[in-house]
């Protein structure tokens, strides 16, 4: 079933990227088209001196000086060619003989040119082939594009390309092609294709989002079973538990304790302790339902500091603590202790005796920021971020020996990821450091900035 469904899910989308490639395919290739055929339209004239010559014929117009005034009825184009032009063959082996195409070509092409000489003045002006531009213009155009020395682009937009050809002696012949049309065309087909593009999005898009929510909703179903069950089996076995834990300690009071007594506590205590993990895991995971308040780390971490300083001394590791004043932000009380408190437990745990483990907070313009220090003899190697993993153990045998159970930083993650912040693990030589950041309450930032900048 799912993976039919994943099937259909990347057809769909595949699809949907394909025509998206081919309308953008077909828009490149269509403008790429228009240019190619202004370019070779204004070599050919450039070749030719400002002339058109099609297939081994020479033009026929009479050029104008000055442009088509309305009502003039002048025929300014001679009525046929002689009989016995010849005409030339074209490379890929045709002969062109249609003496009517050679004649309707000259009204296609729209162009006007200029000729300047060395002193940068017009000795000649033809727009007898194009009616939109009068004389004054073109001599306009003429002279910005000479003066600014560019052989060929586009001038006023994309209305024209032009084309310069330079001589020896500084003179210079100058000719526009009316690109307006080929741009008009590759405009219109960039609409419609926007438009079957937008049509096809909104087509795909409804069937993708269909598709993915068949998907997904097994992978959610089992997610809440399995979220359900974490919680259901956590409740049920912390009774059973109890009674092994209290019948045991019966058991001392009337045999005397003893290395198995004592090994069952221990183990009782180890799966307390993991099952209370492990239901605060499935609590933080719904941490988006529940309602956070303010809450003061600057306080909490001050608390945790007085109530560690005297099991780091016991265990002959100082705690050493650096902690800033006013660091409020919104989150869930408790879970942000069970934060604090597992990353303080496993420097304990982990950190060389005799060295001072550091715990330092501090407030930035935008988040808070604290971190929990210690010396570790055998680090942990590659890659930091699998120590968040559920379950991962870096060093089994240690970890057992200090009664670990590989979920402590695992609850660290989730609960930063509750409160939208980070935590990250840096290791320089045997030092170990964790980091946490998160966001400051909205109202805190402005404090923060005005406190740094007094600062």
């Amino acid at each position: 079933m799912l993976k039919k469904l994943s099937l259909r899910f990347s057809i769909a989308a595949i699809a949907a990227l394909f025509v998206i490639e081919m309308l953008l395919l077909i828009n490149g290739l269509n403008l790429c088209r228009a240019l190619k055929e202004s370019d070779e339209a204004l070599d050919m004239l450039v070749k030719n001196d400002g002339k058109l010559s099609y297939r081994g014929r020479e033009e026929y117009f009479v050029p104008r000086d000055q442009p088509r005034e309305d009502g003039d009825d002048e025929n300014v184009f001679a009525p046929e060619p002689p009989e016995d032009m010849s005409f030339e063959k074209k490379n890929d082996g045709r002969f062109f003989n249609d003496k009517r195409s050679d004649t309707e070509q000259k009204f296609i092409i729209r162009y006007f040119y200029a000729k300047i000489d060395s002193s940068g003045e017009v000795t000649f002006l033809n727009t007898g082939h194009i009616a939109t531009i009068s004389s004054e213009t073109a001599q306009k155009y003429a002279l910005d594009v000479y003066k600014n020395g560019d052989e060929r682009a586009f001038y006023n937009g994309m209305e024209f390309r032009y084309a310069v050809r330079k001589h020896s002696d500084g003179s210079a012949l100058v000719v526009f092609y009316d690109f307006s049309t080929g741009i008009a065309a590759a405009l219109f087909t960039a609409r419609l294709s926007a438009a079957i593009a937008l049509g096809l999005l909104v087509v795909f898009s409804v069937i993708i989002i269909l598709v993915s929510k068949r998907v997904v909703r097994p992978v959610v179903r089992n997610y809440e079973k399995q979220r359900r069950f974490i919680t259901d089996a956590g409740h049920e076995l912390k009774t059973p538990l109890a009674i092994i834990r209290a019948n045991t300690e019966v058991l001392e009071m009337t045999g005397g304790e003893n290395e198995w007594t004592r090994s069952t506590i221990n183990q009782t205590d180890r799966l307390s302790e993991l099952l209370g993990q492990m239901l605060m895991l499935a609590k933080s995971s719904e941490s988006q339902r529940v309602s956070f308040n303010e809450v003061d780390m600057s306080a909490m971490a001050n608390e945790f500091v007085d109530d560690f300083s005297i099991l780091c001394m016991s265990k002959g590791k100082p705690l050493e603590a650096e902690i800033a004043d006013g660091a409020v932000v919104l989150g869930d009380e408790k879970m942000l202790k069970m934060l604090i408190s597992t990353l303080l437990e496993n420097a304990v745990k982990y950190g060389m005796e005799d060295k001072p483990i550091e715990f330092k907070l501090n407030v930035s313009p935008k988040h808070l920021k604290f971190s929990v220090s210690n010396l570790c003899s055998d680090p942990p190697q590659g890659d930091t971020e699998q120590l968040f993993d559920r379950f991962y153990r870096g060093d089994s045998s240690r970890t057992r020996e200090t009664g670990g159970s590989g979920i402590g930083l695992s609850i660290a993650k989730t609960v930063t990821d509750a409160h939208k912040g980070k935590i990250s693990c840096t290791v320089e030589g045997e030092r170990v450091t964790f980091k946490v950041k998160l966001p400051l309450k909205p109202a805190d930032k402005k404090a923060s900035k005005r406190r740094l900048k007094s600062e």
